[in-house]
C-alpha cells in the first residue's frame, strides 16, 4: 500500500475507469478519489430509461427548457410524479443491477440502495425542496455508512455550468457543520417528504450543512458524457453547482456499500460527522435482496431513536408527501 503523503490531506485523485480492480477502487475513494467512468451500455440504457420518463411526464414540452413555460407549481407538480415513479419502477432496478453487473461489482457483497432522480432548475427558477441547491456537505452528514459508495449520472447532455463540484481542500480536514442536528430516522418521518412543499427561500427541513463559508473553496467541478458516471464516498465534501444554463439539470444518482467492508469496519476517515441513527437498513444484497444482518446494522446505529422516528423510508411514505430529498 502507498504511503500518503501530508499534501494529499487537501488533494484528491482524479481517475478515469475502474483499473486495479473492485476492492482496490472501494478503497482508494474512501481515501478521497473520485473515478470517472465512461458511458457503457447498461449506463446508457439507464440514462435512457429515465430520459424517457422525464420526456413523457413534461410533454409536450421540454424538459429541460419547461420552467420557461409552466408556472413553479406545475413545475413541481410534474417533477412529484416523475420522482417516485423513477425510482419505485421494476425496470429502473433491473437496470441499476445490470450496470453495477457490467462494472463488476460482486453482487454477493454490493448492496445497494434505490436509485432517485435530481431536478436542478436555472438561474434561481427553483431555490426549494425539488429544486434545492445543496450546499457543500458531506453524505454522512446525513447519517450514511462510512463505506457508502455513490454513482452520480447526468440524464442530458451537460456542462460545467450546471454541474457538481467536489472541494479536494477537505478531503482529510473537517468543516464545522450542522450534522449533530441530524437524525436519519426524524428525518425519513418527516423531512423526506414536505420537500414538494418546499418551492422558494430557504429550505428549513433540518438540512445538514456548514455553519459558515468555507475557508478553501476551490473545487473540481465535473463534466460527463451520458452514460457516464462519477463514483465518489460519502465522506466526500461535494455540492450542487449553481445551474447558469438557462436550462434544468435531470440527473440519477445510487449507492452502495460493500457488506465485508461494513462488518470489517473498512471505510472512510470520519473527519467532521456527528449525525446519529445509520442509513445501512436502506441497502439491499443485488443477488437476493437481504438486508444486512441486524447484529451489524447495530455496530452503527448511534444515539438515541425518536419515538416517533422511521428507520426505513417506504414507497408507502412517499406516496403521502413525494419523496424530494436531496437535489444534489
Amino acid at each position: 500500500m502507498p504511503t500518503k503523503r501530508s499534501a494529499d490531506r487537501h488533494s484528491m485523485a482524479v481517475t478515469v475507469g475502474i483499473n486495479n480492480g473492485i476492492e482496490a477502487e472501494e478503497r482508494a475513494i474512501y481515501d478521497g478519489q473520485i473515478t470517472l467512468l465512461p458511458p457503457t451500455p447498461a449506463g446508457l440504457a439507464l440514462c435512457e430509461h429515465a430520459r424517457r420518463m422525464v420526456e413523457e411526464v413534461f410533454a409536450p414540452h421540454d424538459p429541460r427548457t419547461a420552467q420557461h413555460e409552466l408556472s413553479v407549481d406545475e413545475f413541481v407538480e410534474r417533477a412529484a410524479i416523475v420522482k417516485p415513479r423513477f425510482i419505485h419502477d421494476p425496470e429502473t432496478r433491473r437496470l441499476q443491477k445490470l450496470y453495477l453487473a457490467e462494472l463488476g461489482f460482486d453482487p454477493e457483497r454490493t448492496y445497494l440502495d434505490v436509485p432517485r432522480m435530481r431536478v436542478v432548475s436555472s438561474d434561481g427558477y427553483l431555490t426549494s425542496g425539488v429544486g434545492h441547491k445543496q450546499p457543500p456537505h458531506r453524505d454522512t452528514w446525513w447519517s450514511a455508512p462510512m463505506q457508502q459508495i455513490q454513482f452520480w449520472m447526468p440524464v442530458f447532455p451537460m456542462s460545467r455550468e450546471c454541474s457538481m463540484e467536489f472541494y479536494p481542500h477537505y478531503v482529510e480536514t473537517g468543516v464545522d457543520n450542522s450534522s449533530s442536528d441530524f437524525n436519519i430516522y426524524r428525518w425519513n418521518a418527516h423531512g423526506r417528504a414536505k420537500a414538494a412543499q418546499h418551492k422558494q427561500g430557504e429550505d428549513k427541513r433540518g438540512i445538514p450543512q456548514p455553519h459558515g463559508p468555507l475557508d478553501h473553496p476551490g473545487a473540481v467541478q465535473v463534466v460527463l458524457p451520458v452514460g457516464g458516471a462519477v463514483i465518489f464516498s460519502a465522506n466526500q465534501l461535494h455540492a450542487t453547482s449553481d445551474n447558469v444554463t438557462g436550462m434544468t439539470r435531470f440527473s440519477i444518482d445510487f449507492r452502495i456499500v460493500d457488506a465485508q467492508h461494513v462488518k470489517e469496519g473498512i471505510g472512510a476517515l470520519n473527519v467532521d460527522n456527528e449525525s446519529t441513527g445509520t442509513a445501512l437498513r436502506d441497502f439491499r444484497r443485488i443477488s437476493d435482496g437481504e438486508q444486512l444482518d441486524a447484529e451489524t446494522v447495530a455496530r452503527y446505529d448511534t444515539g438515541e431513536k425518536p419515538e416517533d422516528g422511521v428507520l426505513v423510508f417506504t414507497s408507502d411514505i412517499a406516496a403521502r408527501g413525494n419523496d424530494m430529498t436531496k437535489a444534489e
